[in-house]
């Protein structure tokens, strides 16, 4: 199976990703650092197939922490998330990035859905198998959910805002925001990364 460290920059984006990779059923598989350090090392010990870290996590500039990374495994794919410039953003994909989630917020869970998102595309399998154990078995299917709901639940896979999507679905944020309350009850979740697991695993959203 594939691996991955993930560096967000607060503790509460952290463990989120952490509850939200064992309700995967991929804890053994992700592995989160508390800081660009500890990352590294995790990394120099263990190299993992896939790095993504919050721009506001690396704290400085993204093309050396980039080269950091690809100089010790050449094979590891590095994504980067947060807003970004288009000056950096080019000289970051220059340096070795693979992929730029741009344009997104700063708030927690916008970043952490965006995450959450990218835990599911590594480990789409063993996401799928977690929902067929016993336990998981037991949870009550969600109730259906309008398909003004799974739009705004496909949004938020994508990290956007409340704003963002009230703009792209041409409703108030008011309304998002109430369609949001409404799809984490139905889904039986009280944040973003895990409606977006719990849609994957229904299959709500591909």
């Amino acid at each position: 199976m594939k691996t991955m460290i993930v560096g967000l920059a607060t503790a509460a984006a952290q463990g989120q990703i952490a509850a939200c990779a064992d309700y995967m059923g991929v804890a053994r598989s992700v592995a989160t650092a508390a800081d660009v350090p500890e990352l590294l090392e995790l990394h120099r010990r263990a190299p993992t197939d896939l790095v993504v870290v919050d721009l506001a996590f690396i704290g400085a500039d993204p093309v050396m922490f980039t080269s950091t990374v690809r100089a010790q495994s050449p094979y590891t794919e590095v994504v980067l998330t947060g807003p970004i410039s288009p000056f950096t953003a080019s000289r970051a994909i220059a340096s070795g990035t693979n992929a730029l989630v741009c344009g997104l917020g700063t708030e927690t869970d916008q970043l952490t859905a965006s995450v959450a998102r990218s835990i599911i595309l590594t480990f789409p399998g063993a996401v799928r198998a977690a929902a067929a154990i016993p336990v998981q078995a037991m949870r009550p299917r969600p109730n259906r959910l309008t398909p003004r709901e799974v739009q705004v639940l496909r949004a938020m896979s994508d990290g956007k805002s409340n704003a963002q999507i009230a703009t792209e679905l041409f409703l108030s944020i008011d309304t998002v925001k109430c369609h949001a309350k409404r799809l984490f009850r139905k889904l039986g979740v009280h944040d973003r990364a895990h409606a977006v697991a719990e849609a994957f695993r229904s299959r709500l959203i591909c």
